[in-house]
């Protein structure tokens, strides 16, 4: 069913659905833009040739939406039905398209659904958190089929609807399904196409008002089926391979599905279903287990019940057999899990630990069960506020080298998105102990809520709820409280080296050189360590100085700190890009010149150069997405060298893009060919950039090896520092003038521009 055979437009018919607003629900039920689309799906029709009467179109309208919905409707020449029941949708699936006859069937549907123990559900209009009614999507397929007696041979039904699990929409009530009358089922080719695989939420575009599978679905109609045949193959496949790079980009999962119906007995002629396909071997070999500990199947097929309506597992919804149920376990997402745990709980501890080793040799999707998912996502609706940073420092210890998990790093963290990154963190279940292989390695969700708890310790309550959910947890998955006790005090312990790490004070610096003067304008701020910035208070700041006076204004911000030498706090000079290469920080004295002691700020002082925002509101998005980006995987070592040879064409781009993930840059050309390349580290968002300040053409690969590039980031300043004492003492065994620009998107930047150049002059009169 690639094609469609071709019918002409006043034979083709549709039902087309878009409930915004469900009127016995709460507001937070409100799903805007799906009336918009609906009308969008029935203007692709009326474009293509097909009757306003042959298209029923059905909306629930939010009342802020319903009169431009109603003006858009009349000027499309649409005659909408207002839908406030169950019975206002069943009528016409039922009775109006009975009266119906022509070739070809559309049916589009968008609002909310569920994955409940019957399949797919949607929500009728009239659906509340205490009446979920709804219809059921594989009851309303066969009921069409018997329209085929009408001539509808061919169908086509879009669903634009969530397919998560029946537990993530309360406890309430479970979903009621109001059935459709039996069928007379006949032949009926039919295409179904899901906007998200079992288990996944359809996304919904806030900014757009648009579901992100209409936006897409429609986008494709448009511009590629105006005579309303689609090449549904191509469909899928578009749709699909959309979704997937966005995914990858960083976007949420959600992967569009389709089903393909063409027998009298309603066979699947192809199906893509939101289970992972199944090694037949290991199938095999989980069936073996099955039959050897449950040799009656009476047991096994209560157990398979609960497991299927627990995960929503659509193997089982046509029938149960010991192969199916081997496919649920090894296929469908927290099911493995969910079994093992319900034999725990009924004491089939032997039972369990045979599962519990299948499921570290095959890996089934979904290391938590169902009830812990439930369980961890009530704990994380009532978290802390989270930081990104936060998040990320946590997962790169327990996955150190790269683990392969993305997210995104702007804003605060809300219970969603950390749920969301917790289930990739579920992609790394543990194994046995190299050492000791009786033991088990902790699963990474296990290490990452102990950390949490760890890092959230003045938050007891919360921490101890987390804490005790991740021992019964760890207990079940067969980790021995040993190896659990022995993580909790590794957890402590770095969260609270990562406490004082974040606890560290620093002095930052504003520069904006005057050229003409040879003057700098320096405006300083202080942080003591509480992470907030607070101006310098001196007659000095935010006025031109020379070098020296510069200097001495920034160790007096130091001293007022009142931190000992063990606590000096890191110096980071904000510079234009611009500036980067022509304010020489690293060289400034700040002692009189007839003093004996010099006071070179690179030798007494860590300094770390940070790029100021840039001009372009834009760019600057765009920068510091990237810098974020790279930041999470900067504890790999991993850095670009650039050298003389990337100085040409577009070499240095090219090298610079071939992996998002590093973080360090070492620029090992000369200092004129540099400075490009450099600026566009910068502007990709390079948190880490090394160079050399006064090299004047290229230079050996031994070069910066002295520094350590590729060693811990948080050291490197204290590294750059060393080397410059050793400048002093031996220029010429030490050739390198490092410059460092480390920019942390974890550390807060003072308001800029503080003092616009052209400005600093005249608040300097102004004194």
């Amino acid at each position: 069913m690639a094609g469609l055979n071709y019918v002409e437009a006043t034979d083709i018919h549709a039902v087309v659905v878009g409930l915004e607003r469900y009127p016995r629900a709460p507001r937070d039920w409100s799903l805007p833009g799906a009336g918009k689309d609906a009308l969008r799906f029935a203007r692709w029709l009326h474009r293509g040739g097909v009757p306003p009467q042959n298209i029923r179109l059905l909306l629930s309208p939010m009342e802020e939406s319903r009169e431009s919905l109603e003006a858009a409707a009349a000027e499309a020449g649409f005659d909408y039905r207002l839908v406030v029941s169950l019975n206002d949708v069943r009528r016409v699936f039922i009775e109006d398209l009975k009266q119906a006859v022509g070739g070809l069937l559309y049916v589009y549907w968008g609002g909310h659904g569920v994955l409940g123990e019957g399949g797919r559900l949607l929500f009728h209009p009239d659906a509340s958190a205490e009446d979920k009614l709804c219809l059921n999507v594989e009851e309303l397929r066969l009921s069409l089929t018997q329209m085929a007696s009408s001539g509808f041979g061919q169908q086509v039904l879009f669903f634009d609807a969530c397919a998560t699990f029946v537990e993530e929409h309360g406890e309430e009530c479970a979903p009621v399904v109001v059935p459709f009358p039996p069928p007379r089922r006949m032949t009926a080719q039919q295409f179904l196409l899901h906007a998200s695989r079992d288990g996944q939420a359809a996304e919904q575009d806030d900014l757009t008002e648009s579901g992100a599978f209409s936006t897409m679905l429609l986008q494709w109609l448009e511009q590629n089926a105006a005579d309303l045949h689609p090449d549904l193959s191509a469909l899928h496949n578009d749709v699909r391979q959309f979704f997937e790079k966005r995914c990858a980009a960083g976007g949420p999962e959600q992967t569009p599905v389709t089903c393909r119906y063409l027998t009298l007995d309603g066979t699947e002629d192809d199906t893509e279903t939101y289970a992972a396909p199944v090694d037949p071997t290991a199938r095999l070999e989980v069936m073996g287990v099955l039959e050897s500990v449950f040799p009656d199947g009476g047991q096994l097929k209560v157990l398979a019940a609960r497991v299927s309506r627990a995960c929503g597992a659509a193997r089982l919804a046509d029938g149960y057999s010991i192969k199916t149920f081997a496919e649920v376990l090894l296929g469908t997402p927290r099911a493995m899990a969910t079994f093992i745990a319900m034999l725990s709980v009924e004491g089939e501890a032997k039972t369990a630990e045979l599962f519990r080793a299948l499921a570290l040799a095959h890996v089934p999707p979904g290391l938590l069960s169902v009830g812990d998912y439930a369980d961890l996502r009530e704990l994380l609706t009532r978290a802390p506020e989270m930081s990104p940073a936060t998040v990320a420092a946590i997962t790169q210890h327990i996955l150190p080298g790269g683990s392969g998990v993305q997210m995104d790093t702007a804003g605060t963290m809300g219970g969603a998105q950390l749920l969301a990154h917790i289930e990739n963190l579920e992609r790394h279940p543990g194994g046995h102990s190299h050492t000791d292989r009786r033991r088990r390695t902790t699963p990474a969700v296990i290490r990452f809520t102990q950390h949490l708890a760890a890092v959230f310790e003045q938050y007891p309550g919360w921490c101890r709820q987390l804490d005790t959910w991740g021992r019964q947890v760890a207990q079940r998955l067969g980790v021995d409280d040993e190896t659990l006790d022995e993580l909790r005090a590794t957890a402590h312990t770095w969260a609270q080296s990562l406490k004082e790490s974040c606890a560290s004070p620093r002095v930052v610096v504003q520069i904006y050189p005057e050229p003409v003067t040879q003057m700098f304008t320096c405006v300083v701020w202080s942080d003591p360590g509480t992470g907030e910035l607070a101006r310098h208070s001196h007659d000095d700041n935010g006025i031109p100085l020379g070098p020296t006076q510069a200097v001495r204004l920034i160790e007096h911000a130091i001293r007022s700190l009142s931190v000992s030498d063990a606590q000096a706090p890191v110096v980071e000079i904000v510079l234009e890009a611009g500036d980067m290469l022509s304010v020489p920080v690293h060289t400034w004295n700040g002692a009189d010149p007839h003093h004996v002691v010099p006071l070179l700020l690179a030798v007494r002082r860590r300094i770390a150069l940070r790029c100021a925002p840039l001009a372009s509101t834009a760019r600057e998005d765009d920068r510091r997405a990237r810098l974020e980006r790279r930041w999470n995987g900067r504890a790999d070592g991993k850095a670009v060298y650039l050298d003389q040879e990337h100085a040409q064409g577009q070499s240095a781009y090219g090298r610079l893009e071939e992996d998002h993930d590093v973080a360090r840059v070492v620029v090992r050309a000369g200092r004129d060919d540099g400075a490009r390349m450099i600026q566009l580290a910068l502007y990709l968002g390079y948190p880490v950039i090394l160079w050399d300040h006064d090299a004047s053409g290229a230079v050996s690969d031994t070069y910066f090896v002295p520094l350590d590039p590729e060693g811990t980031i948080p050291e490197l300043p204290e590294r750059v520092r060393r080397y410059w004492a050793k400048v002093c003492e031996d220029p010429v065994g030490h050739p390198v003038r490092p410059a460092l620009l480390l920019d942390d998107p974890e550390r807060q930047m003072p308001p800029a521009p503080a003092v616009p150049r052209q400005s600093a002059s005249d608040e300097a009169s102004m004194r």
